[in-house]
């Protein structure tokens, strides 16, 4: 889906379909003969904090807020994005060459405002944030979003057999779609999963999963949109994978199908570690 169409699809859900800007744990599962399901019927779950009229000092296309944010502070993780322009994540980024001749052993040095790329963000030590704009955002020209504070989820499933449909997961600090534990008979139809801080969807332990017919797009982790670890087993059948920070699938777990989905705008596709069994079918990648 285009940017253009995204945001058009959700200024009609506030007529239409439930927003929702608090987590949704998902506890009531069912048996192998009758798993529950949960329909969003076009549920929103956006946990983002819009920030745009913030008083920010601007020079030129580095953006720098005054003071920091409550429940903000600096977050030294880099696998994940901390904020957004509107679908883009900003990704935190760090001087490693800093740290490393500060001689202190766990010396946390951001980039430097000036030396920035687009689409990269810093901290001050008191939690102020500064960033470049992203490529093809001029500065002012898009609003500002935050995850919200901690490591919140939009969905978490925290039983087994069941079903979870028509939702679509935005800004979250962690993953859109978030699965721990020896959780079994997940599926997921038709959801989509955007402009989350770290992964999409993100399958943990002895998860079983299949997702079809969803979206994954604009996540930030450095892994990638979707990434399953552990000793997961998940398929992927009918699924669009488009402009996430990092690969369209990293998948670590013990097993996973991927076919027929359309991995699009993506540095690489599928990006495969520790032995994991992975079996493609029918895929394209459309490489940049």
């Amino acid at each position: 889906m285009h940017r253009l169409a995204l945001f058009l699809s959700l200024a009609f859900a506030t007529h239409a379909q439930e927003i929702r800007h608090t987590p949704l744990t998902l506890k009531d599962g069912g048996t192998p003969d009758k798993p529950a399901v949960f329909d969003g019927k076009g549920m929103i779950i956006d946990l983002g904090i819009d920030v745009t009229s913030h008083d920010w000092e601007k020079q030129g296309d580095v953006w720098t807020s005054r003071g920091p944010f409550e429940k903000h502070p600096p977050i030294d993780d880099v696998q994940r994005a901390a904020l957004f322009i509107e679908e883009v994540p900003i990704r935190i980024t760090r001087d490693r060459a800093a740290e490393k001749a500060s001689g202190e052993k766990g010396k946390v040095v951001f980039t430097a405002p000036s030396a920035l790329q687009p689409g990269q963000m810093g901290f001050k030590p008191d939690g102020t944030i500064y960033f470049r704009w992203p490529e093809g955002k001029p500065p002012g020209s898009a609003k500002i979003f935050l995850p919200p504070a901690g490591l919140a989820s939009c969905v978490n499933i925290a039983c087994s057999y069941i079903t979870i449909k028509n939702i679509t997961a935005l800004h979250a600090a962690n993953d859109g779609f978030n699965i721990h534990g020896p959780r079994v008979g997940i599926r997921l139809e038709n959801v989509k999963a955007f402009s989350n801080g770290d992964e999409g969807i993100s399958a943990h332990e002895t998860v079983q999963m299949d997702v079809f017919d969803s979206e994954i797009a604009w996540n930030g982790s450095s892994a990638g949109g979707i990434a399953d670890v552990n000793d997961s087993v998940t398929t992927y059948t009918n699924c669009e994978v488009h402009h996430n920070v990092a690969a369209g699938f990293f998948l670590e777990g013990k097993s996973h199908r991927v076919t027929r989905c359309r991995i699009h705008h993506q540095a690489q596709d599928i990006v495969i570690r520790d032995g994991a069994q992975v079996e493609q079918s029918g895929n394209e990648w459309l490489k940049p």
